[in-house]
């Protein structure tokens, strides 16, 4: 048996993802990052929108939430990038046998 290269792959693939997302405050691979007592992404941001030093009004409500909105819907599909790849990931095994042509993945085709 020899350790799955797609899965292998996938896995920094996977760890790639999370960064970034994580740098963009985004949900990532870890445990914490979706906890019901966190704020989204969306509500961070969109916070300083309204806030009394910046802009309140009827119209900055509205801009606050149109922020919320636009900042949660990039961050739901970069988590669900991120939970495709993982599921991808999790689907294949961890170790192949060695005759097996996913040991050489990617494979020559021709």
């Amino acid at each position: 048996m020899v350790a799955n290269p797609k899965r292998e792959a996938l896995e920094r693939l996977s760890m790639h993802t999370s960064d970034k997302n994580s740098e963009l405050g985004f949900a990532t691979n870890s445990p914490f990052s979706s906890l019901p007592w966190t704020q989204s992404p969306g509500q961070k941001y969109s916070s300083a929108v309204n806030a009394d030093d910046t802009w309140t009004g009827p119209l900055a409500n509205t801009s606050a939430e149109d922020t919320k909105t636009d900042v949660d819907s990039v961050d739901a599909a970069f988590s669900g990038m991120l939970e495709a790849i993982n599921n991808a990931k999790y689907a294949l095994p961890k170790d192949v046998d060695e005759d097996d042509p996913a040991a050489d993945w990617p494979n020559d085709p021709g």
